[in-house]
């Protein structure tokens, strides 16, 4: 198992690759399901869901009750491996917590599949919240899967070993050569035990590692895994024992070799809990029994083992969650709620999908007589349509619960209230009908619990949760027209009312369910982006002063162009850039202030972005806080260099700099002349600065950009100084200062010049800003950033390093990415790695695309606070002829100093 902490961060080149694996992982859950409930309707003539029913009616309520105490047994041993992989850890979990944070896990993983991912999850908030790290919840999850695999290893090699008739019906082998393999297959078990060793081993595979405990560990996880596997297994074979002829010789042991065939065809097919897949591969494995009663019996027992533990596991949070002031005196109490809190949305959300699924499937099957007799006909067509529709609502807004919405947490509130009614009139099982209540009940308990802000149409959807959506609604029409195959169809269906409809009734259902699936997919697909942040107004940005006063990069001076909003410290000593843009928090660069405050508020941002539902993003970050976004799960990319030129024995002569002499002495010869302006004279230049703005973007073909970089915009520009060239007494070229109050940095955001500005006007701003700051006392000069550069060119290198320098290579007719690095380093600069902070994963290039489109919005363009238009930036000029004056005027303008684009 590979260290998280070693692996190398995920590229933008994979991102794409790995949705398309994940959209055909998808796909082909979908059709596996589809494929296996077709070949079970294929077992039946007709009348398939009377004859489930009777079979299901026959099962003894004592089997019933006796297969969920095995299936709690079998929980208990799931619980067991859990407490041995903290045991050879070292690591020291209340029994309480270990408890019920490995039960609430299997439960999930169980319900949703992919145990080791769901449950991981799940153990990783329980598990994490009591101090353990990220390696030792892995070992514990490593443990739970190996413990699978060893107890199934076992048990196979038995089954074939002493049962070997079962697997004759299906292998092309005869009874003694299925003894024979497995012979071999406890060979092979014995072998690994001589391999594992007294002390464990760990197994390398190029850069992958597993780790494989010691002898003596495998041996314990082995038989608790044949004890689980035999517990789990008895839980079904009591339930189908009276309907397995005597004489077909199939024996407890051997039936659990074929019920664990059927597990790992479940798990082998990527549907949840096996659905359609398990009870086919059950069919194909037990010929003797009849069909009806074997699904009756798998339905029974997925009652037992999946949703009866969900249940309790819900009750379990409800109850944590409503556990009152005694639990503050109550030990074992409040560590049982402080181990549930963490995943308790997870819990909640997945029971409102069961019951979301539930009420469609309910709505497609028909409802005896004797129910529907209690209510007229309008009330009962209209029953059935609500509690379809609600049941669909459930299914939609379910991973907003999952992710803490508060919005999900109202409306599934709302619908959990108002189902029970539709529910009982249309005719439904009354546990059905009691079921929103109790989800309504734990949903209200922990209302605390759903905190995040934001509307439900900008939440993300996993692939997971549609995945999920996809095999509900396949099993919904599958058992549409399963339960009415004997249902002759004509178009009179659609508008037949009547209290015996069941047909047309489900019908109409269905059809409403499809509706709102397309339509809240349409709705998400042309929803706008997000509503930018409120910027901070004139009153906030000079509360501000005394914190930028005190800020070492230059940078700094962007908070105040008015179109970010500031997340400020309490006490006023920092302060965050921020704005939101489609799926993202993105913040400005490092916090501004003290070390100490500004971790603070690097947390503080990443619970804002949790409360509005969107990712955390820090754009063209230093170095200094790389390990607090570590801890927040972020993954840094390099965006490029910085370029810093010391200005401590800055001159213009040397053979390095002669281009910028000589343009420095022509200007000086053409009657060119520097001055720089204070802020509070700005205003009485401001018009002729703006013709030249104006000018300088119709020469470019720009637009105004935002975010990271200023826009003209008469309010800031009288918050700083400004530069101005001037000839013949008028102004034909400016840039406005970023001159940090305590001394160190200068640096230049707008640079703008007239179109009939005399040759080499830009170059000689560049040197008299230069010379300035040097008789000033700066330090340095920040020439800003060249993107894509100082990237590692080894071939080991990250796949992200990679990309980037294919895009640097060949991206440099559109954007000049090696000229620009080539410009900055005759300056002998020193430079500073800038990076960007975000989720790995599918995350990252959604992060660097709201980035840049953040970027390319022009500020002016708003409309009270509407989205902002975006508009993708034009690209740098061409560095030809006369390169040292095209890239000056390149520095600031085209996103090149203060916005690398990652376009």
């Amino acid at each position: 198992m590979s260290s998280p902490a070693n692996a190398p961060a995920p590229a933008v080149p994979t991102a794409a690759s790995n949705n398309w694996r994940r959209a055909l992982s998808m796909l082909a859950s979908l059709a596996i399901l589809a494929l296996a409930l077709h070949a079970l309707a294929g077992e039946f003539s007709g009348h398939g869901v009377r004859a489930i029913k009777e079979a299901f009616r026959a099962i003894d309520s004592l089997r019933i009750a006796l297969a969920f105490l095995l299936g709690l047994a079998s929980y208990a041993c799931l619980v067991g491996f859990d407490a041995i992989g903290l045991r050879r850890n070292a690591a020291k979990v209340k029994p309480v917590r270990l408890i019920l944070t490995a039960f609430l896990a299997n439960a999930v993983g169980h319900t949703l599949g992919f145990a080791a991912l769901t449950g991981g999850a799940v153990r990783l908030r329980g598990y994490g919240a009591a101090g353990l790290s990220l390696a030792d919840i892995g070992q514990v999850v490593l443990m739970s899967t190996l413990g699978f695999v060893f107890g199934a290893w076992v048990l196979l090699a038995c089954a074939l070993m002493f049962e070997p008739a079962p697997a004759a019906l299906l292998l092309p082998l005869s009874e003694d050569a299925i003894r024979f393999a497995g012979g071999a297959v406890a060979i092979a078990f014995l072998g690994l035990l001589m391999l594992v060793g007294r002390d464990g081993r760990t197994l390398r595979f190029r850069e992958h590692a597993l780790w494989l405990p010691d002898r003596r560990t495998v041996l314990s996880v082995t038989a608790l895994s044949v004890v689980e596997l035999a517990l789990a297994g008895g839980a079904l074979y009591v339930l189908l024992a009276p309907a397995i002829p005597a004489g077909s010789g199939t024996s407890f042991v051997g039936f659990v070799g074929l019920y664990l065939v059927a597990v790992l065809a479940g798990l082998v097919s990527s549907v949840p809990a096996g659905i359609g897949v398990f009870e086919w591969s059950l069919l194909k494995l037990l010929p003797s029994v009849a069909p009806a009663s074997l699904l009756a019996a798998a339905l029974a027992y997925r009652i037992t083992y999946y949703a009866l533990p969900l249940v309790l596991a819900t009750v379990l949070g409800g109850f944590g969650a409503a556990r009152g002031p005694v639990a503050q005196s109550a030990g074992a109490l409040r560590t049982a709620w402080l181990a549930i809190r963490p995943w308790l949305p997870h819990v909640i959300a997945l029971a409102a999908f069961v019951l979301g699924a539930a009420l469609i499937l309910d709505g497609t099957l028909p409802k005896p007589q004797h129910r529907l007799s209690h209510a007229p006909l309008p009330l009962i067509e209209t029953s059935q349509l609500l509690a379809s529709l609600g049941g669909v609502g459930l299914l939609l807004i379910g991973q907003g619960l999952q992710r803490r919405s508060h919005s999900a947490w109202a409306l599934a509130l709302g619908v959990c209230i108002l189902l029970p009614l539709p529910s009982w009139l249309r005719g439904g099982h009354w546990l059905l009908a009691l079921a929103p209540p109790l989800v309504a009940l734990a949903l209200w308990a922990a209302r605390r619990e759903f905190y995040r802000q934001g509307a439900l149409l900008d939440e993300a959807w996993s692939w997971r949760w549609l995945r999920n959506l996809g095999l509900v609604l396949i099993a919904a029409i599958w058992l549409l027209f399963f339960a009415y195959s004997h249902v002759e169809y004509r178009n009179e269906l659609w508008w037949e009312f009547l209290v015996s409809g069941n047909a047309p009734r489900a019908l109409r259902a269905m059809l409403l369910v499809s509706v709102a699936v397309i339509a809240f997919g349409l709705a998400r697909l042309l929803h706008a982006a997000r509503t930018a942040l409120p910027a901070a107004g004139a009153a906030e940005l000079d509360a501000i002063r005394p914190i930028l006063a005190q800020a070492e990069d230059s940078q700094a001076h962007l908070a105040l162009t008015g179109d970010k909003a500031l997340l400020v410290d309490p006490q006023q000593r920092g302060l965050l850039m921020i704005q939101r843009y489609g799926g993202s928090l993105i913040s400005m660069g490092d916090p501004i202030g003290p070390p100490e405050v500004a971790r603070e508020l690097i947390w503080r941002f990443r619970e804002e972005a949790d409360r509005l539902g969107v990712r955390p993003v820090f754009y063209q970050v230093g170095e200094q806080y790389w390990q607090t976004y570590l801890d927040l799960g972020l993954t840094l990319v390099k965006l490029g260099e910085e370029a810093l030129v010391p200005l401590g024995d800055f001159n213009l002569q040397g053979p390095n700099r002669a281009d910028l002499r000589q343009a420095w002495n022509r200007g000086k010869r053409s009657g060119l002349s520097f001055r720089m302006v204070p802020a509070e004279q700005v205003a009485p230049i401001l018009p002729a600065l703006e013709d030249i703005s104006d000018d300088w973007l119709e020469l470019k073909s720009g637009e105004e950009k935002g975010f990271s970089l200023g826009s003209f915009d008469e309010a800031y520009l009288q918050r700083l100084p400004v530069a101005l060239i001037e000839h013949e007494g008028r102004i034909v070229a400016f840039a406005n200062v970023w001159n940090a109050t305590n001394g160190r940095e200068l640096s230049i955001d707008l640079m703008r010049h007239a179109s009939d500005a005399p040759k080499g006007t830009m170059d000689f701003m560049f040197a008299e800003l230069l010379l300035w700051g040097r008789e000033h006392g700066f330090e340095r000069f920040s020439l800003g950033m060249a993107p894509l550069s100082g990237l590692a060119q080894h071939r080991l290198a990250g796949r992200w390093n990679r990309f980037a320098n294919l895009i640097a290579r060949h991206g440099e007719r559109f954007y000049g990415f090696v000229g620009l690095r080539r410009f900055k380093a005759k300056f002998d600069p020193i430079w500073r790695t800038r990076y960007l902070a975000a989720p790995a994963g599918m995350h990252l290039p959604a992060a660097l695309l709201d980035v840049t489109r953040l970027i390319s919005l022009d500020p002016r363009r708003h409309d009270d606070g509407e989205r902002l238009v975006a508009r993708f930036p034009s690209s740098a000029p061409a560095q030809g002829e006369g390169g040292a004056e095209a890239a000056a005027a390149a520095i600031p303008a085209a996103a090149s100093t203060r916005a690398a684009t990652p376009s």
